[in-house]
């Protein structure tokens, strides 16, 4: 019995010790190898940085032995690193590097692989790349199977940037999937006012959830020359599209929409008003005053909030006709000024002045005091009155708080 138990024992032990004995050796060979290909690497990199310079014409007499087998993953880890970093001269001589070394070829040839994985990854670097004689086939990828290489595909078509395929690119946001639309329109937002023109020709051709992607690309990017544009979207039969639009419109600074998107002030919808608010602000149209304190009255309180900062920020003209709203018969717009005030700084300006020397100032000041009370939104002024830096002003507002309490009490 103790025999066979040391016989086992010792097996255990011999194969524990081979293994360990194994594993050794593997990462002593791993290591080896990784030390070998760091110090490969970084004799390639030298090399390629010379035909960067244009020491050499071509990257093969460059690279010299770097265009053995072995050594093309290294080189194309090089190219495809660096070429993210790179512009103007540098970029196209990495560009015509993955020709000269058949890396294109090889990537169009992986396009067609059984494995969308392989797929996804040559329409990525056909991009990179930047190979313009790619653009059928990544054309045809738009239609593969997989989502993942179809949006490769059109990241890939981004990026190389020619005019001819710009129009079938947009209309990839007609994609019904919302994550893939989102995606889209990331890469449209890449090209810049590029992909303006092809989005206003193919606008009646999207889906109503495309077209609000566009209208986000439009103001992501867009410039004032499709002011006339956007404007006539703002007469949309969609909500979506006439809020859009109107957001489009404070984001470029059109300077011409003012009119319209006051109008937008009465839409039947609110998220509109609320846009169209919102964008006014940007534009410190000052004409649309009266429209915004009007505003300040709406049953939806994304419209007020937005009129009241549009009011604001249009300096001491706005500021007054929120203080102006503070008798308003409307309690909504007399809560969204007095929040609006607070938020501005005016209402510890006020209180400030409730001691000052100047009758005029003094009496403005009360009576603004007077009004905040008035509207039931006396938090500021509490806090005030526990806190102010002049303990005549705490007793002061102190006392008005008290006896407004009073009044209502006596009320009930």
């Amino acid at each position: 019995m103790n025999q066979a138990l040391f016989i086992v024992a010792s097996a255990i032990g011999i194969v524990t010790g081979v293994v360990a004995l194994l594993v050794i050796v593997s990462k002593a060979r791993s290591d080896r190898r990784t030390l070998r290909w760091g110090r490969r690497q970084r004799v390639l990199a030298r090399r390629l940085e010379a035909y960067l310079r244009g020491e050499r014409i071509g990257v093969s007499a460059a690279l010299g032995d770097g265009v053995r087998k072995r050594d093309r993953p290294l080189v194309e880890d090089l190219l495809l690193r660096r070429i993210l970093l790179s512009t103007g001269e540098e970029a196209g001589r990495l560009k015509a590097a993955f020709e000269e070394l058949g890396l294109v070829s090889a990537y169009l040839a992986q396009l067609e692989r059984r494995g969308w994985w392989h797929r996804a990854r040559a329409a990525e670097n056909l991009g990179l790349a930047g190979a313009a004689r790619a653009q059928d086939a990544l054309l045809k990828a738009l239609e593969d199977e997989n989502a993942e290489v179809r949006f490769r595909a059109v990241r890939a078509l981004g990026r190389i940037g020619d005019a001819s395929v710009m129009p079938t690119l947009v209309l990839t946001l007609n994609r019904p999937d919302r994550f893939s639309t989102i995606r889209i329109a990331n890469v449209l937002v890449a090209r810049g006012p590029d992909i303006l023109q092809a989005i206003i020709e193919s606008f009646d051709q999207f889906a109503p959830r495309a077209r609000v992607a566009a209208l986000d690309v439009v103001a992501a990017v867009g410039t004032r020359e499709v002011g006339d544009w956007l404007r006539e979207r703002l007469g949309d039969a969609d909500r979506n599209v006439r809020s859009r639009a109107a957001k489009a419109l404070g984001a470029i600074g059109d300077l011409f929409a003012g009119p319209r998107l006051v109008e937008a002030l009465g839409d039947p919808q609110w998220p509109v008003r609320a846009v169209a608010a919102k964008s006014l602000a940007k534009l410190r149209y000052a004409p649309a005053i009266p429209e915004l304190c009007n505003a300040l009255r709406d049953s939806e309180w994304w419209v007020r909030a937005n009129a009241a900062e549009s009011l604001r920020s249009m300096g001491l003209e706005g500021l007054s006709a929120l203080e102006s709203m503070l008798d308003d018969s409307d309690a909504y717009a007399r809560h969204q000024a007095v929040f609006m005030l607070e938020e501005a700084g005016v209402v510890d300006e006020r209180v400030g002045d409730l001691l000052d020397a100047s009758n005029r100032r003094r009496a403005r000041s009360r009576n603004f005091v007077d009004q905040v009370i008035e509207s039931g939104q006396c938090g500021r002024l509490t806090d005030l009155a526990e806190e102010h830096a002049d303990l005549q002003i705490r007793a002061f507002l102190s006392h008005m708080l008290s006896r407004d309490q009073a009044t209502l009490e006596a009320r009930q």
